[in-house]
């Protein structure tokens, strides 16, 4: 009996051993898994904070450089003198479209807003509708605000010079979707979910009651980058980005109990075969230190090397156990965030070559040159004189102007500028066809132009007796517009047609290609899409004929608030 009790003793002993090692061992597992865990979200929140405070300093940047355009000087200058109301309307109408074309520029800048607070006049991006007068009160220098769950920066146009009092504010509104998307991204697990919070306790998208709990235990806690809370006995780990220059701050938060999922299962399998078979239990302790521990070392180390800036770290050889999720989740996480960097260097380059493109639309010298050269030599003709004094001036009236879209009423009248110009230096004779019921649509600026000037220099100039431009303009199907360009020059066979719509294809354009073509038809394919690139054929005259069809856009009814 005592020899049975001696045993029995010696068999608890051993059990309570296995128990206290088991319970050590799941500590440390479950630390270890948490902190790999928490590392991931903090890596990912580090990154969403680092996009987001880029993006406020992109946009009180902006605002710095619209505040000290010379659009903003001449408009204020008008506001400040006895203008009329031709001037007024001019100059409101072209700070708007400049307004409009630097919010298409900007991603995450939803609206612009130009407001003059003693003579309450506006001036915005959408609709004056959308404008509300409290939230215009609430304008402060350089100051971020959040109105009926928008935000907003706002800041002052200051001058030296002006004694109206009436100096006006630059609201901008940042774009809800871009917040919606940076707050999804911000998590990093598939278990977390973000709150996009201002002033720790005001969210600024719709929550549940569980959510509600949260920002009120936030609030009673007071504010730390990453702590524990519960909530009707749940327990929710948070990572918090910490606030913003501009009041915002981003708090991921995820179940404790999702977190450690991958442990409680492997610990309910180990702690089965540990009651099933206690003589080998040391045996089970070592195998899942060697399942546990060495695998969250593995996810550790990776984990620092992500942390270290090498985004090719992978886990390739993926465990029959519950830390196949983990791994799996670490590689597409990794993969994710290379993702993201790239698209943002993407972005970039497209900016840049967006850059690239507005240089290389500008004015060529020696087209200048050229005409002031005729000017000299029919001095003694005042009317031929006067005649291309005007071309001039409406060629260059409209191709210096910053418009992202213009009507075919501009476009046309600045190809018949051209034209003209042209003809009197020239022996050309050129017609223009379209019907004015067109005019108001709106296609993208400096299309006609270029497809002209390559005619007259390939066609007219190549060609003795060449002298007939043919521009003709009319609808199709479905309200689709084709634009024609025709000459009587040599032409092209079909061979070398299907080679130069090869090369105008092409993302670089080939140093002998010509400049003006291989932009129009990548601006055309850009802007609508593919259908809308660069066609050729015979024209009437046994030439050349470029041709194009687009669905151009409708004429905004555009309107400003004059109060």
């Amino acid at each position: 009996m005592r020899k049975i009790k001696s045993i029995f003793n010696v068999f608890i002993l051993f059990l309570i051993m296995i128990m206290v090692g088991f319970a050590i061992l799941y500590g440390y597992s479950t630390s270890s898994l948490k902190e790999s865990q928490l590392q991931t979200a903090s890596i990912q929140m580090e990154y969403s904070k680092t996009l987001l405070n880029q993006k406020i300093k992109e946009i009180e940047i902006e605002a710095d450089g619209i505040l000290n355009s010379d659009d903003l000087k001449t408009l204020h200058l008008t506001l400040m003198s006895e203008y009329d109301a031709y001037q007024y309307v001019t100059d409101v109408n072209q700070m708007k479209a400049y307004l409009k074309g630097r919010q298409k520029s900007n991603v995450g800048m939803a609206q612009f807003i130009l407001y003059w607070p003693k003579s309450q006049r506006i001036i915005t991006t959408t609709s004056r509708d959308n404008v509300e007068d409290s939230m215009l009160q609430s304008s402060k220098d350089n100051h971020w605000f959040i109105y009926k769950n928008e935000v907003y920066f706002a800041r002052k146009y200051e001058t030296d010079w002006d004694d109206t009092d009436d100096e006006p504010y630059l609201i901008i509104r940042m774009d809800r979707d871009y917040l919606y998307n940076l707050k999804a991204m911000a998590s990093g697990m598939k278990q977390g979910e973000t709150l996009l919070l201002y002033s720790g306790s005001r969210s600024l998208y719709s929550v549940s009651e569980p959510e509600k709990g949260l920002i009120r235990a936030m609030s009673e806690e007071g504010d730390q980058s990453s702590d524990e809370i519960s909530i009707d006995r749940n327990k929710y780990q948070l990572v918090r980005s910490g606030p913003l220059r501009n009041g915002l701050e981003l708090v991921s938060y995820y179940p404790l109990k999702a977190m450690m999922q991958p442990v409680t299962n492997m610990t309910r399998i180990t702690g089965g075969l540990l009651s099933v078979v206690l003589l080998i239990g040391l045996v089970f302790i070592l195998l899942y230190y060697n399942n546990i521990v060495l695998a969250l070392r593995t996810l550790t180390g990776k984990l620092k090397q992500v942390e270290g800036g090498d985004f090719t770290a992978r886990i390739n050889e993926l465990p029959d156990n519950e830390f196949a999720y983990v791994y799996g989740q670490f590689n597409r996480m990794v993969v994710r965030i290379r993702q993201l960097i790239e698209s943002t260097i993407t972005e970039q380059q497209l900016r840049n070559q967006a850059e690239l493109r507005q240089l290389q639309l500008q004015i060529n010298p020696h087209f200048l040159y050229n005409s002031l050269s005729y000017i000299v030599t029919v001095a003694d003709n005042p009317k031929a004189v006067t005649e291309m004094a005007v071309h001039l001036s409406d060629y260059y009236r409209y191709s210096t102007k910053n418009k992202s879209i213009v009507t075919i009423k501009e476009e046309i009248s600045y190809a018949r500028a051209y034209l003209s110009i042209m003809a009197m230096r020239k022996d050309i004779e050129y017609s223009i066809e379209v019907s004015p019921d067109i005019y108001v649509r709106k296609i993208i600026p400096l299309i006609l132009q270029p497809i002209i000037e390559n005619a007259i220099e390939h066609a007219i100039e190549e060609r003795e007796d060449a002298k007939h431009i043919y521009v003709k303009i009319f609808e199709i199907r479905n309200s689709d517009l084709r634009f024609e360009i025709s000459d009587d020059g040599y032409g092209m066979t079909e061979k070398e047609i299907t080679s130069l719509m090869v090369r105008l294809s092409k993302k670089e354009r080939d140093e002998d290609d010509s400049v003006g073509l291989w932009n129009v038809n990548q601006r055309l394919i850009n802007y609508y899409d593919e259908s809308a690139g660069l066609r050729f054929e015979k024209s009437i005259w046994g030439g050349l004929k470029v041709y194009f069809t687009i669905l151009p856009e409708e004429m905004e009814n555009e309107s400003v608030d004059c109060r």
